[in-house]
């Protein structure tokens, strides 16, 4: 369990919510895949934002220390102990066939259980640092009320009106050019 909101931006809109992170305090981990295997890559500035990596971690370094590790396959991930200081982030993937639109989100957990089976809650500092990358995501993507068709198949010929937080450049994709979001 923990703290989340589902949102559909893109890259450059991805940038605001980098930076905020970065404004909190945190250290921005860049996870993509190399050689067949996933790498982490760190940085303090936006340069480690790409537009060809999805996936990041904000990582608030008063919030504790973040450990990565690599598992057998060679890839590197981060470890259990790491969760208490991460905030998960990433940007949406537009598909050109089917046309839809990927969710992404920000996420951050509650806490976790300690080896001892102790519960570990997160740390306010993490709290108020995702909040206010949540205050950056909801500025870049506000909550608007859209008409779009449905991501299944059997029910694709549909429409359907939700409110999602999307940004004005993938808003007008389900609008105007018919891109499903899912």
């Amino acid at each position: 369990m923990g703290k989340q909101i589902n949102y559909y931006m893109g890259y450059q809109d991805f940038l605001a919510v980098a930076q905020a992170a970065l404004d909190a305090g945190c250290v921005i981990y860049a996870h993509f895949r190399e050689n067949g295997c996933w790498r982490l890559v760190h940085g303090s500035t936006l340069d480690v934002v790409k537009p060809e990596v999805l996936r990041y971690y904000f990582h608030l370094p008063k919030a504790g220390e973040c450990r990565v590790e690599r598992n057998a396959s060679g890839s590197e991930i981060m470890t259990r102990e790491s969760e208490l200081c991460l905030i998960e982030a990433g940007f949406s993937n537009v598909l050109v066939s089917p046309r839809q639109i990927i969710r992404s989100r920000v996420y951050v957990t509650s806490g976790r259980y300690g080896d001892d089976g102790e519960w570990l809650a997160r740390p306010d500092a993490l709290t108020k640092a995702y909040n206010a990358v949540a205050r950056a995501v909801k500025k870049a993507a506000p909550c608007t009320e859209v008409c779009c068709e449905g991501v299944n198949p059997l029910r694709r010929d549909e429409i359907f009106t939700r409110k999602v937080y999307i940004s004005p450049d993938y808003r007008k994709l389900v609008q105007e050019e018919r891109y499903a979001i899912g």
